[in-house]
């Protein structure tokens, strides 16, 4: 079981026929799992446990995104390894900071 930390963007827009509430929601929706540890206490970052490998859980996160409006980051703290999804300016830089980086 490990520990992820996602943060995320998603424009203020209809988008694929959703709304910013609905793909909101549906971001949670894919990656919380009944009885495992959930905290979502701000509007754009999420602690989550999950059995599933960072690349999954940022597929999973990024499913109901727009790769031209919205943006997803995945981060396992423990072994630090980073997936990202959608627009991400200077993603170099990013992916700078963990051992493991990639694109989800």
């Amino acid at each position: 079981m490990a520990t992820y930390f996602l943060s995320f963007r998603i424009a203020d827009k209809t988008t694929n026929g959703k709304t910013y509430a609905e793909r909101r929601q549906a971001v949670i929706d894919s990656v919380r799992t009944k009885g495992q540890g959930f905290w979502d206490g701000t509007t754009s970052f999420l602690v989550v446990e999950s059995a599933l490998s960072t690349q999954a859980i940022a597929a999973k996160a990024s499913a109901p995104l727009s790769a031209n409006d919205d943006m997803v980051v995945v981060i396992d703290p423990e072994d630090m390894s980073m997936r990202y999804f959608g627009k991400v300016d200077h993603a170099e830089v990013l992916s700078s900071f963990f051992k493991f980086p990639g694109k989800a």
